[in-house]
Parts: C-alpha cells; structure tokens; sequence
C-alpha cells in the first residue's frame, strides 16, 4: 500500500506521463532495504529513460501502438507488441526512435498462442538497442508509450500483483500509473531498465488495476512460432532449495546429472528436474570447494578447503580413490578441479600448484612448473591446453601433452586476483574473470582482444563460461549473471540472483548456484 501511495504522490505533484525531453531533476531512485547498496544498485532516472526510449517503437497501421525491440539477428529484428495492434487488415511499419521508417511483410506479423502477444520483424542495417529481458523483481516500474512517431510519453508505476494472477491472454502483472490508456503494446521497464513486460489493458475508472504481460510469456512461447532466441530465450523452469549456498556445483554434458556441495563434508546428487534429491556422499573432512563430472557420468571427482580430493563411482556412490597430496592443509585447499575429455586424468589447483593425476589409480603424474597459487583452472574442448588463473592477477597457458608452459598474460593490475577462467568451445578464444572486468584473449598470438566492464564495483567476476556457440559468455558475480556479446561487448541479459557458481550444459541449461539452485532452460 506505501508503495502505491507513493507512485500516486509522484503523479499528483505534476510528474505523471512527460515526454522524453522532459527534466527528471529530483527524481532518485532508492535500493529496496534488502538490497546491498553496493550491488546492482538500480539505474538513475535518466538512464532508465534513455533506455526505454531505445528500445520503443512505434508501429504505424490500421489500428496503432507501441511495441519493443526484443531479438536481433543479423539484419531481422523482432519486436513484441499486443495482438490487438496488429489486428487489423492492412500494411504495419515499425517507426524507430530515430524516425526510419520500416515496412512490415504479412509473414513479419506472427501471432502468439494462448496470449494476446505478438511480434513483428523488419529488417534493417542500422544498429537499434535490444532489450534485456527480466522477470519481475520490485514493485516499482516504468512504462513507455510511442503514441505518434518519435513522441514517447514515460511515466512512473508500482507493480500490485505478480503472483501468477491472470486475468485471460496471460495478463499477469497487475500495476497502477497515471499513463492510461494511451495506446497497447508499450514497454513495461523495471529500475534497471530491463523489459518485463508488454502493457495492454487499462481501467479508465481505477488506476490500480491496469494489466500487462509478462515478458516470460513471449520466451516461454516464441519456440512455438518458430522463433529461436537462442541463450537469450532462456527462462526460470525451476529452484531448488538445497539447504545451503552452495560452494560448487557441477552438471553433466548432457544436462542430466547434478552434484552440488551439501554443507560441510557432504555432496548432493540432485535430479533437478524433480527437485529430488537423489543421493548424499560422504567422505570429506572439510568443505567442498569444487566439484567436475567426467564426460561419461562414470566419475565424480570433488576437491575440498583442506586440501584433499576424492574420486567417486558415481554407480555405486562408493569412494573409488582419495588423492594423496605432500601437503594437505587448511592454508592449502583445492580451489578448482577438472577431468580431460577422455575421463582417465584429474587436475587439481591449488597453492601448491596444478597436479595431474591418474584416475583410475589416483597416481600423482605431473606438477606443472610455476603453477603455485593457482585459483582457477579450464581445459580446452580437446583437452590439449589449460588455462589457469593465478592470485597473482595473471593467466597462464600450459600445453597439455609436454606439460610446458606457453605463456603468460596479464589480467590487469596486481593487488587483484584472478577467480574464474574459461576456453572457448573452438579453443581460440580465453577469458579471465578478475575485479569487475572479463579480459579475452586470442589464444593462439597471445593478444587480448576486449576487455568488458561486467560487474559492479567491489564485485569480482566469480565463475564464466562460452556458450556454445562462442558468440557469447556467461558471467556471475554479487551483482547478478549476465550474458555478454563477445564481438561488441554489449550487454544482452541479465538474470536475477546472485551466484558464486553456475553450470552450463549446452545452450540449454543453466544452473546458478546462490542460495536457491535457480534453473535456467531453453523451452
């Protein structure tokens, strides 16, 4: 109630829809108290303005509206409205913000089932901003209308309801706002700027029970019209509550298989799917720290804070081997683990360096030279290279089939560490995550091509991954998991939730390891 009566103040003080070229001086946004100050603090005024009007367009036709820019692919883009803009006969265009005008073939309007959503695709050479897609997760929003070309009225709103209320064609997001009915199809932003949903209802006699559409709704469906949005077209399938926050946590190639550590000595197999818990192994006398499955489900390997690794058969659940380490210790844990393509070899970080071991027998085989204080290790897809990132802020390159050293590359300035590493899946590419930023390399001239600002201040970049197809990384740190294009550096999603860990199975799923087990899939 505080909140609506807040949002209604805002409107009756005279700042109720304005257009853009209005002055937002006074206007400050405020972290909700159970939010950390220092972690994805929300956007200023202006630039969450900027930002809307970026991504809204309008769409010039029989009956007009407003809609979203959601999904580029190399020239098409898509953007999303409500059936009731295109649902008369007639040619559409979209209007961008800078005026073009773009014409819409009859195959460019498709249809959503089960909602009143649509989108529309046009094709242009120009560069438009995309949106980042968001579930709800504050009250306080903002929505755009395009109600004529280049003129986009803003205004603020409080969400009233997002627990699955649906008042018929998936409007589930209950709001009030002074911007009433002002046309369909306008962008719903949240304090980040990130679309969550697509306005299409309005009660002209009660502000507080106007209805949108959930942006989840249009990932959830664009598979079924044939639209493929890739690691984009992500959505929440599933959380987990494992009991505690996890400090590793591992996934099959094949998505099928889940181990997390359960607190203290203990590990978890999960089928996730179920959120049944299907195994507990115990054998540690410390806290896990990490976790890898083999390629063929057979082994689990797992590393703990006192310096001890332990091999496990993951069909009897029975320890197989216990690595032997010179020197076990609390100021000596394995902070990461890996297993070669081929399931037969381990390796092991740690300060005391990178270790190849046999599997099989838990035979220690090679220390790699001047690998001391190793934080983070990844191997290539061929299991030829090994990266690994050191506490000194540096990333090292090591030849896998001698055990030599390559080369060694820089991560920024000294006084930071290096907590996460990654290779591309064609292994020409690698990343370290350092303080706030992602650093990429061209692994085979030793050149570094980007370096992306990811994460907020006094945030360090905790775990990476490609996606698979290599255009882009996933990055995780306090401030939220964020999906990076590699080519431009841009931002394309953030998903909410903060997590030490994550892993990737495919462009399929993803699983971030915070205090829930979040699941992540592609419909």
């Amino acid at each position: 109630m505080a909140g609506m009566i807040a949002a209604m103040a805002i409107v009756a003080g005279g700042l109720g829809p304005v257009s853009f070229s209005g002055r937002f001086e006074g206007w400050e946004l405020q972290a909700l108290a159970s939010e950390s100050p220092l972690f994805n603090p929300p956007l200023a005024i202006g630039e969450v303005t900027a930002t809307a009007k970026d991504i809204t367009v309008f769409i010039s036709g029989p009956i007009s509206g407003s809609g979203a820019i959601v999904h580029r692919q190399g020239n098409v883009y898509t953007v999303l409205t409500t059936k009731t803009v295109v649902s008369g006969r007639g040619v559409y265009e979209v209007v961008t913000g800078d005026g073009r005008r773009y014409s819409v073939s009859p195959e460019g309007v498709i249809l959503l089932p089960l909602v009143d959503l649509a989108v529309l695709q046009f094709t242009s050479s120009e560069t438009y901003p995309v949106a980042q897609l968001a579930e709800p997760s504050d009250s306080q929003i903002y929505l755009t209308v395009a109600n004529q070309p280049q003129t986009t009225l803003f205004a603020a709103g409080n969400l009233v309801s997002t627990a699955g209320t649906n008042l018929s064609d998936g409007y589930d997001l209950l709001y009030n706002s002074a911007l009433q009915s002002a046309g369909s199809g306008g962008p719903v932003v949240d304090r980040w700027g990130r679309l969550i949903g697509i306005q299409g209802r309005f009660n002209t006699q009660s502000p507080t029970v106007n209805s949108a559409i959930a942006v989840s709704n249009f990932l959830r469906l664009a598979p079924t019209v044939g639209l493929n949005l890739g690691w984009r077209g992500w959505i929440l399938s599933n959380i987990i509550q494992p009991g505690s926050k996890p400090r590793a946590i591992a996934l099959s190639s094949d998505g099928t298989l889940l181990a997390t550590d359960g607190g203290y000595n203990r590990i978890q197999l999960w089928d996730w799917q179920s959120s049944q818990l299907n195994a507990t192994l115990t054998g540690h006398n410390s806290e896990v720290n990490s976790l890898a499955i083999s390629p063929n489900k057979q082994i689990l390997v797992s590393g703990d804070q006192q310096g001890q690794a332990i091999i496990w058969n993951l069909r009897t659940g029975q320890i197989a081997n216990t690595i032997t380490r010179s020197r076990p210790n609390l100021s000596n844990p394995i902070t990461s683990v890996a297993i070669t393509a081929n399931g037969q070899t381990l390796i092991t970080g740690s300060n005391q360096g990178i270790e190849l071991w046999e599997i099989n027998t838990g035979r220690l085989v090679l220390t790699l030279p001047e690998s001391g204080e190793a934080n983070a290790i990844a191997i290539s897809p061929d299991s030829r290279t090994l990266v690994s990132g050191h506490l000194d802020n540096t990333v090292k390159v090591w030849n896998l089939l001698n055990g030599n050293l390559v080369q060694t590359l820089p991560a920024g300035e000294r006084g930071f560490i290096v907590e996460s590493v990654a290779i591309s899946p064609d292994g020409n590419t690698i990343a370290a995550g350092t303080y706030r930023e992602i650093r990429l390399w061209n692994l085979e001239r030793g050149i570094r091509q980007r370096t992306i600002v990811a994460h907020c201040d006094l945030c360090y970049v905790y775990d990476l991954a490609f996606t698979r197809d290599g255009t882009g990384i996933i990055s995780t740190s306090e401030d939220g998991t964020k999906i990076w294009n590699i080519a431009d550096g841009t931002l394309l999603r953030t998903l909410d939730g903060s997590a030490k860990t994550f892993a990737l199975s495919g462009d399929r799923t993803l699983i971030l390891g915070g205090d829930t087990l979040r699941i992540w899939q592609v419909p």
